[in-house]
Formats: C-alpha cells, sequence, structure tokens
C-alpha cells in the first residue's frame, strides 16, 4: 500500500531520494513490514511516504509514533549518533511492533528524516505464548509419569516407542504392498524375484528407515548380509 506526498521545501528534494529504498525495503521484507519514511522537521505530522500503512493505521502526514514526544526529545539532545535497531512500539489497537530506525543525515551530519521498519510480531508472541504453555504442560505430564513409580518409562521413552511402533507399521505395509506384486511369498521367491523385490523397497524408500534391512531379511527368511547383496544388485 502506498502514500506519498510533497514535504517542506527545505526536506523535499533530499528526502524523496530515499522513496525508491523505502519501495525496495518494502518488497523484500513483505507485507508484514510496514515502511517509514518520516521528516523530522514536522514530528506532530512527519511521514513523508509509507507502505503496509495498514499495520499501525497511520497514512501520510500522521505523526512519527504514539512515542512522537520522546523522539522529538531525542532529536534536541542529538542522541540519533547510532541508528536503533529492535526497539518495541505499539499500535492503536494495542498490536505490539518490532521497530528499527535508521537517521538520515546531510553532509553536515544534521539529522534530516528517518526510515522506520516497523514488524508486526503480535501474532508470533501469541504463537510463543502457546507453545511454552504446551511446553510446560508436557513437561507436567514427564514428571507426573516419572513419579508414579521407577519402573514407568520417562514421557520421552514413551513418544520413542510410540514412534518405533508406527514406523513399524509403516515398514509392514510397504512390504506388504510389495509382496503383493509377487505370484509367491516372500521366504519361496527366487533369487532374481527376490532382487526385484527388495529394489521396489529400496525405490518406496524402505531402506531409508531404521530396522528396515532385518525387517526384511526375516520376511525373506535370509542373513542381513543376504539383503545386502541384493541391495547391491538392485
Amino acid at each position: 500500500m502506498k502514500n506519498d506526498t510533497p514535504v517542506s521545501s527545505g526536506n523535499r528534494e533530499f528526502l524523496e531520494q530515499y522513496i525508491p529504498l523505502l519501495d525496495f525495503f518494502a518488497e523484500v521484507c513483505g507485507p508484514e513490514y510496514e515502511l517509514v519514511l518520516h521528516d523530522v522537521s514536522r514530528p506532530e505530522s512527519s511521514i513523508v511516504a509509507i507502505r503496509n500503512g495498514q499495520i499501525s493505521g497511520r497514512t501520510v502526514g500522521s505523526t512519527m509514533s504514539e512515542y512522537a514526544p520522546t523522539f522529538i526529545k531525542l532529536i534536541q539532545s542529538g542522541g540519533y549518533a547510532e541508528d536503533m535497531v529492535a526497539h518495541v512500539d505499539r499500535t492503536k489497537d494495542n498490536r505490539i511492533l518490532e521497530s528499527h530506525t535508521f537517521f538520515i543525515k546531510d553532509e553536515k551530519g544534521e539529522l534530516r528524516g528517518m526510515i522506520c521498519a516497523n514488524h508486526d510480531v503480535t501474532s508470533l508472541i501469541k504463537l510463543h505464548d502457546t507453545l511454552h504453555e504446551k511446553i510446560r504442560m508436557l513437561n507436567g505430564l514427564s514428571k507426573d509419569l516419572a513419579e508414579r513409580t521407577n519402573e514407568d518409562p520417562p514421557f520421552e521413552a514413551i513418544l520413542e516407542k510410540e514412534s518405533h511402533s508406527n514406523l513399524n507399521g509403516l515398514m509392514d505395509v510397504l512390504i506388504e504392498q510389495a509382496s503383493s506384486e509377487f505370484s509367491v511369498a516372500p521366504p519361496q521367491m527366487s533369487p532374481e524375484e527376490r532382487i526385484r523385490f527388495v529394489s521396489m523397497l529400496k525405490t518406496r524408500h524402505l531402506f531409508s528407515m531404521k530396522g528396515a534391512v532385518a525387517k526384511v531379511a526375516e520376511r525373506l527368511g535370509v542373513s542381513e548380509a543376504t539383503v545386502y547383496r541384493y541391495l547391491k544388485k538392485a
């Protein structure tokens, strides 16, 4: 969303050269970043150009932010020697912005304007809080399971067992699917059929799973070394 307007005559030509840079950063950063070009000579209506202004609801001619008086004092004190990175701001509807400010100075080092990049991190903070609560609940469950009896496995072991069970089930399905394409059961297959059987399982990425070689060897009624030989020929 673009919004531009001429600025005061003293700063107009100087600041307008930064509008293409504003457009570039708006394109790179995406719609969750509000990019604003400010004229510091008129802090109460400082916005010269703005991209993605829907984030804060501001338009050209709006003030710097809710913290305009703070910025004015900063400017007056000469505290703009260094750019400001990752300071926090808020919109009128209480959304949280991570803000970054680049101070535009002339050849004499005098402050003429600012480019501000404001990232709406409200949804990220909510996601962080939700995940933090879920982790807290899982940690509590793990502790509760461990305290029931010394023989009970910890929560991590339960998850690992469940994952292993699911993996075994998937391997069984892949092996059965491949077996169904032959007229005989795996133990009765000829050497050529066994190689083709192993090749089919390889194509279906079965052997990227832990324990696959042992499972195929058991199903064929051969040693694991034999399965490895089939794999070399597959």
